[in-house]
């Protein structure tokens, strides 16, 4: 993730790209970062296999946990600094030292704000209550930020970490993938949670005095971790752009990190790997996704965590979906780490649902199309009530996020595909209440995403030539099958009988031919139904891959093929590489394609009927719950 210098000759150039080869993350170009925005030339390379789930903590063994790709230290400065000037990094030194022995990368984050020593307080640092009860067990009270005492301990503790990184040797050095830098509460950049009893301590987001408390730490580490001698270590901030629902904007602290890293750096946002349809996602998209998925210039990388968003009710209706599509949704947005804690992780594998874990890790890394190992899209489609485009205010309703009635207008309309509500009352919540509090699927929801989730594998003309589905087999149950929540089918009556779908022009560069594996997830509805997957083998017309006919067995079934003379030039009707085609009158319905280069099949798919594995997740908890109670 480290910038290299530029190179003056052959020799120097091929010296960094060995090294290049060691570095995790996005590396930023050979010239100035300042620059390379203005001249849009920002060119980054990707290792692959830094990218993916990562462990929270630093708990597991990934010889046992073989999806991990990192893991992660993360302590209260009350811990490291239990007296003042008294330092104790050996937890430090054992995470990093766990992380030289596993092979594994590691980031790293001190928690500052509420989880500050004791002892500032008889030092000149005033205590802030709040009218927060939500925390107030865990944190009574907050330091005051701006008091001269709380900035200089604050000062002296990012200095002394700085200087105990870098007395470590180089090989330890190089598995510190990044740091995080925290200025405020758990790392969500706020002074304190809920207000202050005392107005004298008011401290918003977006205050000026606040803000400017940030750039003053962003400042520090920057010159902490990222100038003077040793590798410079990328940074990864929070709230520098926009909030979780795309309103409060950070312009200014955006156009700093911007200028001032001349390392790689990365942003925290959580929202899109915590579920799908939740509010303010559709906006994270718009402004960030330009940067993390074959960017032109600026290149980021994302980090976002699964918290215990996982054991709400929502999640609970069935795990091994909503992981699913909250993978899907992660990396549609293009996220690059996906940090999981550490119930999750044993539940997952446990209950044997931690095959989305293995499919992120198979597209996280893939940002680049002429060089990505595989494609994907996957069906969806979300009704999104913000849009007054494609459902004007004149039929459906004043956009407004409390518009309910709007919002059950839009559902309505596509009810007979199996869109409905099942919790109302959770229409109006923002992002973070919905993922505490929703008990239900709803299929229409205020800027979620619209369209497909896709990696360099586009549906042409969606809507014009199949239908959305939801809740495809009836009512989501925790026996469903991960496919079932959303897919896509033929409407034989309408002459919607082909779904076309075309790669990135740049993930194939000739007309050679090449060999693929292609996979399909259809839902064998109809007994004798037939459709076919044909592609452009270079001939005008295209070929046909496989010809596949059901037995009406209501399940989900997975067809794949290895083409040995796919051309893929987008030789197709409407510029397609493949299709899937209706043969009959009958409609079929599928969840996702994927082309995967060479003649490997993805294993680590599941099955597509997977009701048999996810009938039992709750009750082997509750088993293991009693176990451990014995």
């Amino acid at each position: 993730m480290t910038s290299p210098v530029c190179p003056k000759s052959p020799a120097q150039f091929k010296n960094l790209l060995r090294s290049w080869v060691s570095f995790l993350f996005r590396r930023s170009a050979p010239v100035c970062l300042a620059a390379a925005i203005a001249l849009g030339a920002l060119w980054a390379e990707v290792p692959v296999s830094s990218f993916g789930v990562w462990d929270r903590g630093a708990s597991f063994d990934p010889k046992q946990y073989p999806f991990l790709k990192g893991l992660s230290f993360n302590a209260a400065w009350a811990d490291v600094e239990p007296q003042p000037g008294a330092f104790d990094w050996s937890g430090l030194d054992q995470a990093v030292e766990k992380a030289v022995q596993q092979k594994m990368f590691l980031y790293l984050s001190l928690g500052v704000g509420p989880e500050a020593p004791a002892w500032i307080y008889a030092h000149g640092v005033p205590k802030v209550f709040t009218d927060d009860e939500r925390h107030e067990g865990k944190w009574p009270y907050y330091p005051y930020p701006l008091a001269p005492s709380y900035k200089s301990y604050f000062q002296r503790l990012i200095t002394e970490f700085g200087k105990h990184i870098r007395g470590y040797p180089a090989e330890k050095q190089a598995r510190i993938a990044f740091i995080q830098v925290k200025t405020g509460c758990t790392g969500d950049e706020c002074a304190y949670k809920g207000e202050p009893k005392d107005a004298r301590y008011a401290l918003p987001k977006s205050s000026p005095q606040w803000r400017a408390f940030r750039l003053d730490a962003f400042a520090l580490f920057v010159s902490t971790f990222q100038q003077g001698p040793g590798r410079p270590i990328d940074l990864l901030f929070n709230s520098i752009g926009g909030d979780a629902d795309g309103a409060q904007g950070f312009a200014g602290e955006w156009d700093w990190v911007a200028a001032h890293c001349k390392s790689g750096f990365g942003f925290k946002n959580g929202a899109l790997s915590r579920g799908h349809h939740l509010s303010g996602e559709r906006s994270l998209y718009d402004q960030w996704t330009r940067f993390l998925i074959d960017p032109k210039g600026l290149t980021l990388f994302r980090r976002s965590e699964m918290d215990q968003t996982w054991t709400r009710p929502f999640y609970q209706l069935n795990l091994p979906l909503n992981f699913y599509w909250g993978a899907l949704n992660a990396l549609n947005g293009g996220q690059s780490v996906w940090d999981i804690s550490a119930g999750a992780i044993e539940a997952a594998k446990a209950d044997g649902f931690d095959h989305s874990f293995y499919f992120f890790n198979r597209y996280a890394g893939q940002i680049r199309p002429e060089s990505a190992a595989g494609a994907f899209c996957a069906l969806h489609k979300g009704l999104d009530a913000a849009d007054t485009k494609v459902y004007p205010e004149a039929r459906f309703g004043k956009a407004t996020r409390q518009n309910v009635e709007r919002m059950l207008k839009i559902c309505r309309q596509f009810s007979r595909y199996g869109a409905q509500v099942d919790d109302a009352g959770a229409l109006t919540l923002g992002q973070v209440e919905q993922r505490r509090e929703q008990k239900g699927f709803n299929d229409v929801g205020w800027d979620i995403w619209p369209d497909n989730y896709s990696r360099f594998l586009y549906q042409i003309d969606a809507d014009a030539t199949s239908i959305p589905l939801w809740r495809v087999g009836g009512p989501i149950t925790p026996a469903s099958s991960i496919y079932a929540r959303f897919a896509r089918g033929f409407e034989h009556a309408s002459g919607k009988d082909s779904l076309q779908f075309k790669l990135h022009d740049r993930f194939f560069s000739n007309r050679q031919p090449k060999v693929v594996t292609v996979h399909v997830a259809w839902y064998d509805g109809q007994a004798g139904s037939s459709w076919k997957l044909v592609y452009d083998a270079g001939a005008p017309v295209m070929k046909t891959a496989l010809a596949v006919t059901g037995n009406g067995d209501k399940q989900w079934h997975d067809a794949t093929v290895t083409l040995r003379d796919a051309v893929l030039a987008h030789g197709g009707v409407r510029g397609s590489d493949l299709a899937l085609v209706n043969t009959d009158d009958k409609d079929d319905v599928f969840s996702i394609i994927e082309v995967v280069r060479g003649d490997q099949a993805p294993q680590w798919m599941p099955t597509g009927n997977q009701a048999a594995r996810q009938q039992t997740p709750s009750t082997k908890r509750e088993e293991r719950r009693k176990a451990k109670g014995k």
